[in-house]
């Protein structure tokens, strides 16, 4: 019973990642306000704690901070679930969530573990 529902969510999380349009770093910009999946190469990892203690991480895909097309930021309560380490920079991952504006820049907020994953 307990393989079965690894089994469904597993299949659920993959089904959240497919019905969105796949984009890139560099095309971001089209895609304010809509759903998507970024697929991207991890090129750096920053950690950082909010003023409050908590961590937070930003992350670079395609290029490096300040030369990248989106800013991506994983939030404290995905931290945990997010498996990143400075060892993943390089990696294929995809990312999915809806393309926000943050002050004239295409953004992509990590609030769940679910929205993130690497290219198997």
């Amino acid at each position: 019973m307990k393989a079965l529902l690894i089994i469904i969510s597993v299949f659920l999380s993959l089904k959240s990642f497919a019905q969105s349009d796949t984009i890139t770093a560099a095309t971001a910009k089209n895609y304010i306000g809509k759903e998507v999946v970024l697929k991207g190469i991890l090129k750096g990892v920053k950690p950082y704690s909010d003023r409050n203690g908590k961590d937070i991480l930003f992350l670079d895909i395609d290029e490096s901070y300040p030369n990248s097309e989106i800013g991506v930021t994983v939030f404290p309560d995905a931290v945990p679930e997010v498996k990143i380490t400075k060892d993943d920079v390089g990696r294929t991952v995809f990312i999915s969530g809806v393309v926000q504006d943050y002050k004239g820049k295409p953004s992509l907020p990590i609030s769940e573990g679910k929205q993130f994953r690497f290219k198997e």
